[in-house]
């Protein structure tokens, strides 16, 4: 018996179809033809993009422009088309300034990555010996690469007193757009998502690298269907005219699947291919909420559209009420942990208690610390800081600039100019004081624009913009007096959240009921009270607390 290959690639397929024919010589006969097999074709049918070493580069930085920030880390793997995996590298460049805790916080840069840091001289001179492993005219590859290219043209300026880069960077994101124009997002994590890659909320060169390898791995055989086979002929094929813009988004959720959905209230989940949840929200109609998700394309939100390129189905559950829907996404959240979930996350919050004098506070709620709960950075907190940093003279942070003492002062003077407040001694007054004071303007206020309706009004008046044209101590003067209002409806919330928690309620529907005992779901009101006041439970609460309003509950 004898086995014959017959090898053909049909129609430009980055694979060949192979015929498996099976010889008998007792009869003479051929047996059978049972199938097509594919194999890859040959490498030197695949062109240079399949074959060739390039380089993953990324780079983190303190800011958006070199003339704003300073590259930080950089980060490169050779992609070799032949293995599957290879090192990365990752380097932290050692910066003559203070990196700040929030792009420490936002970028996970850990002790361990400055205490290995390096000077930009020594990790440029290790970029130079990759570059050189690669060949004459390297090829580099990164992800949104204008970002890239800026921060690098300067890395190059300050060590070789030019901008010229020694190698030729493409653009996967670029690349990207053109071969799939109807995506909601061509981005890192929406690109990965939407390719079934590898993908991680994680914002980190490591999880950048390996994914931007993953994407130009899955574009290759795209720019072949494109005739695209090499570097060259890419460069002449990203100078041609783009296609328009779509008229509408491609999404991975049938249109027919979500319009089948349930008009109910209740909660829904995005979820990834491999079913991790991206996002869960509430929905007075579910199918009204959902589909709302998938129309139109102008004015989107990026985020959203990140999200909606990687989500390949939608999971919901039916509730009877709203409000029975928005306590079970504050549940399930908690339980996921969605990376696109802002909002009711218990990952890394906390709640804090004041003693008598809201001089110190706490996180256990106890007989010394009961002025609370409270959130650790709300308008209370910051309040509390602006009156410490007068009375002692000293600066104030305010956000991510230091206000002088001086300038501060000047401030609090017209603040008191303007409400009426008289020549107050801030060294003089009494914290008990002060909340008077922030209680009366949060009062005038309403009086004119109505109950709770401060942060809806103020988000109308940024748009206006009505401050550009005030002094500094007038713009300080006008934050004080936001800072004075927030921190009132902070303090009134606590004791309304506070007065709920020392109540049972009931959820009322039609065929269901739901008691909530202590901030806890408790069939059995007769259980104990546990003393220990939790994130969950603030949530919970402050749900109860919007819907008390529309008398979705009943006081027992």
């Amino acid at each position: 018996m004898m086995c014959l290959y017959f090898g053909a690639q049909k129609n430009n397929s980055p694979t060949w179809e192979c015929i498996h024919i099976v010889f008998d010589f007792k009869t003479q006969m051929y047996l059978n033809l049972p199938s097509i097999l594919s194999f890859p074709p040959h490498s030197s049918q695949m062109g240079e993009l399949a074959q060739r070493k390039i380089l993953i580069i990324d780079c983190q930085t303190t800011g958006m422009h070199p003339s704003t920030g300073r590259l930080l880390q950089i980060g490169w793997s050779i992609f070799d088309p032949g293995k599957i995996e290879s090192k990365i590298e990752k380097w932290t460049l050692k910066l003559d300034e203070e990196i700040p805790n929030k792009i420490r916080k936002m970028l996970q840069l850990s002790e361990t990555d400055l205490i290995k840091s390096m000077d930009p001289r020594v990790i440029f001179n290790k970029l130079q010996k990759t570059l050189k492993k690669l060949g004459a005219n390297p090829i580099v590859i990164a992800h949104y690469a204008q970002f890239e290219y800026s921060f690098l043209k300067h890395f190059y300026q300050e060590h070789t007193q030019t901008e010229q880069l020694n190698f030729q960077l493409f653009c996967s994101q670029k690349i990207a757009k053109r071969l799939l124009p109807n995506l909601p997002s061509h981005n890192l994590k929406a690109m990965a998502g939407y390719l079934k890659l590898e993908n991680t909320p994680k914002n980190e060169i490591f999880s950048h690298i390996k994914m931007t390898r993953s994407i130009w791995q899955a574009l290759i055989p795209l720019l072949r269907s494109q005739e695209v086979t090499d570097y060259k002929t890419l460069s002449q094929w990203l100078t041609q005219k783009a296609l328009p813009k779509p008229s509408c988004y491609e999404y991975n959720i049938n249109r027919l699947t979500r319009l089948e959905i349930s008009s109910k209230p209740g909660i829904y989940r995005m979820l990834a291919q491999d079913r991790s949840v991206l996002y869960i929200g509430k929905a007075t109609s579910l199918k009204t909420r959902v589909n709302s998700y998938f129309r139109g394309i102008k004015n989107r939100d990026r985020r959203k559209l990140e999200m909606l390129a990687q989500v390949w189905e939608i999971e919901t559950m039916e509730c009877d009420t709203p409000l029975e829907a928005a306590l079970l996404e504050s549940e399930e959240i908690k339980k996921w942990n969605p990376p696109y979930n802002v909002l009711l996350k218990a990952d890394k919050r906390t709640l804090i208690f004041y003693n008598y004098d809201y001089t110190q506070s706490s996180k256990a709620w106890d007989n010394n610390f009961y002025n609370g709960p409270h959130r650790p950075d709300d308008s209370l907190s910051f309040l509390l800081e602006l009156i410490d940093a007068l009375k002692t003279k000293r600066d104030m942070p305010f956000f991510e600039e230091a206000i002088p003492y001086q300038k501060m002062q000047e401030a609090w003077i017209l603040f008191c100019s303007l409400n009426s407040l008289g020549s107050l001694d801030v060294q003089s007054a009494s914290l008990r004081h002060v909340f008077v004071i922030a209680y009366k303007l949060l009062n005038q206020f309403e009086k004119i624009h109505g109950k709770e309706s401060f942060q809806s009004w103020w988000l109308q008046e940024k748009k206006k913009n009505l401050e550009k044209d005030l002094n500094d101590e007038e713009q300080l003067a006008k934050k004080l007096t936001r800072i004075f209002i927030r921190a009132a409806e902070s303090l009134r919330k606590s004791k309304q959240i506070k007065r709920l928690y020392n109540s049972s309620h009931t959820i009322c529907s039609t065929q269901k009921k739901i008691t909530l005992v202590n901030g806890e779901f408790d069939p059995n009101p007769s259980l104990k009270k546990n003393n220990a006041f939790e994130v969950h439970h603030y949530d919970r609460l402050s749900i109860l607390l919007s819907a008390k309003k529309n008398k979705l509950i009943t006081k027992e």
